[in-house]
């Protein structure tokens, strides 16, 4: 691998432009910033270590010999109540990720993101583990600082592929095979871990918004071969001549690399393997020296610069997240809730010792006898428990046992473990809450437990908004530019999505489904009143799809799948008497239809009577008034006029057809006589 050199560059043709900063002198004003910004790390460090202390119950220092020394575990008892009921929501739902469009538009882009985000963080990241260290931390140390990466795992595979060929008759035929290397992607994915908090510098002017922080170092342990195997650093050999001599580049002890906090004294002996630290630097920095800060990433090791380049992510923000309990303003760090509940932990601690102390000093199970009580047979007798004689009365024996404790120091301990869990919102349900704390009626009982799930559900909501959502965005950016062209999500056993790189850049809005146990309950309790008084209105489909929801709620997935796909089984005897009563109907339909076709025929058969009837009414009227017009020219005379007339027009046709035939033999006669 070429060694990098530290050479000073100017911009070609601009004598007057500034120079690019040398390797030096950015690994110094690095350094400085981690300087500068180390006074706030190492305030917050101590404080987290003194909030360690007690919520682990480490001793306070003023203990004494022969006293108590006993340490009131009151803060990691109450984070044990709540632990789980916060992390539930979280790892119980296997989708919890949902993706809305902002337009109708990036519709698709929304379905797709939400198909590979769930797969990616509830199938093939550790979100169980995950979560668990975040909760812990947040009520341990009151910040909690995720890194995001990308993890991208690649290798060479030989595997035979056919050789394709023509026959005689133009067929294609395999002919054979041969070994080709192919690149396979063995891991390809988003991913987040847990930092220390003592192994990561911030920005202190952010004024309490990580989005505002111009730069991020994060310190962690590596080794020269993990350096090699990822084949993205530089400098590896001047970095392993360090590592061997250990000393920096610059000559002296690296006293910047020691670690106060690692308490590991193993290491390993051969250089490949053998750990140091690493510093990561994601921030602003004008590299070109153009005068304009731009996102870079700077890993160095023993004063040796093994990586400087452009932010490689495409949001071009640092990879960090922070998560902040009971948050400060213009802080960016939170608050344990040992800084609330500290106090009344050392107070049930001196109870307790003093109780301790009490009852250690008593003289318990101790016997006494008056002198001349027992003969030494008797005493040997008595002390050895067995049946003994003896003079006097029984009040010449004593019995020592534990001194009273007064009752006010249990009513005093009863009211600061109230103050905790009031302080704290978590109620200690074995023996911690009673009936009389939650008051003599329902109403002041319901007030009770909706403080508790109210504040739980802030608790929620905070690691929910300002973790996983942004984690989230963080990862679906991520996506966008690192993911392959096809990659398939799977949705079920047998059925897959394929997610195209160019649909996951829609402009969408996440939401984590956040559910507790509360919530879910009253859910499940209003669609069980709504199956009771509309269950038997309802359509079967109605029904299935709120008892399937119902067994959502109660997180019963497997049996809300199975109310889904539920088809009940028809009964033989049922279905035959549904295909009689359809084949009756039928019966009865095709006996109405041939009933109305008679009817047809009856109605037109007399409709066609009818018209008969009438048109001989019309005939006889007819023939009635000829007759009457016949009887009445006869009497008037008019019948017998006309007949004259029908007989003088025909004698006179008679003589004129005479008349012309007398005329036609004359012209032919004259025709016919030869001239003179």
């Amino acid at each position: 691998m070429e060694e990098e050199t530290n050479e000073v560059a100017t911009t070609p043709g601009d004598n007057t432009s500034p120079r690019k900063p040398t390797k030096a002198k950015i690994l110094k004003d690095l350094k400085q910033d981690i300087s500068s910004a180390d006074s706030l790390r190492l305030e917050m460090v101590a404080k987290v270590e003194t909030w360690r202390d007690e919520y682990e119950g480490q001793p306070y220092g003023n203990e004494q010999n022969g006293k108590s020394e006993i340490v009131s575990r009151d803060i990691k008892r109450q984070d044990e109540w709540q632990h789980a009921s916060v992390k539930d929501p979280f790892v119980s739902d296997p989708d919890i990720v949902k993706c809305k469009p902002v337009t109708f538009e990036d519709r698709a882009a929304a379905e797709q993101n939400e198909l590979i985000l769930n797969q990616q963080f509830c199938r093939q990241f550790p979100r169980y583990k995950f979560m668990t260290d975040v909760i812990k931390l947040n009520y341990k140390e009151g910040t909690v600082i995720v890194k995001t990466s990308w993890k991208y795992s690649d290798e060479l595979v030989e595997e035979e592929v056919p050789v394709w060929g023509l026959d005689l008759q133009a067929n294609v035929i395999q002919v054979g095979t041969k070994t080709v290397k192919r690149l396979k992607v063995l891991e390809n994915k988003p991913h987040a871990e847990v930092c220390r908090l003592e192994d990561v510098w911030m920005d202190p002017t952010s004024e309490g918004d990580p989005d505002k922080a111009q730069f991020f170092v994060h310190q962690y342990e590596s080794d020269l071969s993990t350096l090699r195997s990822t084949g993205k650093y530089k400098n590896l050999k001047k970095l392993a001549r360090a590592v061997s001599t250990g000393q920096s580049s610059t000559g002296g002890d690296d006293v910047s690399d020691y670690d106060p906090e690692d308490e590991t004294e193993f290491s390993f002996s051969d250089q490949p393997r053998k750990k140091f630290l690493i510093k990561e630097y994601w921030g602003n920095y004008d590299v070109n020296g153009d005068g304009i800060a731009e996102p870079i990433v700077c890993t160095w090791a023993h004063d040796v610069i093994i990586q400087l380049e452009s932010n490689p992510y495409p949001d071009q923000k640092v990879p960090f997240l922070v998560l902040a309990n009971n948050s400060t303003p213009f802080k960016i760090y939170g608050e344990a809730n040992a800084e609330l509940v500290g106090d009344n932990q050392k107070l049930n601690t001196a109870f307790k010792r003093g109780i301790v102390d009490n009852m250690a000093n008593s003289n318990n199970a101790q016997k006494g006898i008056r002198v001349g009580a027992l003969d030494p047979i008797n005493k040997k007798r008595f002390l050895n428990g067995k049946n003994f004689e003896y003079n006097g009365s029984q009040g010449d024996f004593y019995e020592g046992s534990y001194n009273q404790i007064p009752q006010s120091v249990f009513a005093v301990m009863e009211q600061n473990n109230n103050e905790i869990e009031s302080m704290l919102g978590v109620k200690a349900f074995s023996g911690g809450i009673s009936g009389g704390e939650l008051g003599s009626t329902a109403r002041a009982a319901g007030g009770v437990l909706d403080a508790v799930s109210v504040r739980r559900g802030d608790i929620i909501r905070n690691i929910a908004d300002n973790l996983v959502m942004p984690l989230m965005r963080k990862w679906m950016a991520y996506n966008s530019e690192f993911l392959s062209e096809e990659e398939v999500v799977r949705i079920t056993n047998d059925e897959f999505v394929p997610i195209k790189r160019d649909d996951l850049t829609g402009s969408v809005d996440i939401e984590i489904e956040v559910s507790t146990t509360e919530g879910n309950a009253a859910k499940s309790q209003k669609l069980g009143f709504l199956l009771q008084t509309l269950g038997q209105q309802l359509d079967p489909e109605m029904l299935k799809l709120i008892m399937a929801q119902i067994a959502k709620l109660e997180k019963l997935p497997d049996l809300a799948k199975m109310v889904e796909e539920f088809e009940p089984k028809p009964d033989p005897y049922v279905e035959k008497l549904k295909e009689l009563e359809v084949a009756m109907k039928e019966v009865e339909i095709l006996e109405r239809k041939s009933r109305a076709m008679e009817n047809q025929v009856d109605m037109i058969n007399k409709q066609t009577q009818a018209e008969l009837n009438q048109a001989r009414t019309r005939q006889l009227i007819s023939d009635a008034d000829l007759k009457d017009l016949e009887f009445s020219q006869i009497a008037d005379g008019t019948k017998h006029a006309q007949e004259m007339d029908k007989e003088k027009v025909k004698s006179l046709t008679s003589l004129a057809g005479k008349e012309m035939d007398n005329s036609a033999k004359v012209a032919v006669s004259k025709s016919r006589t030869p001239a003179n």
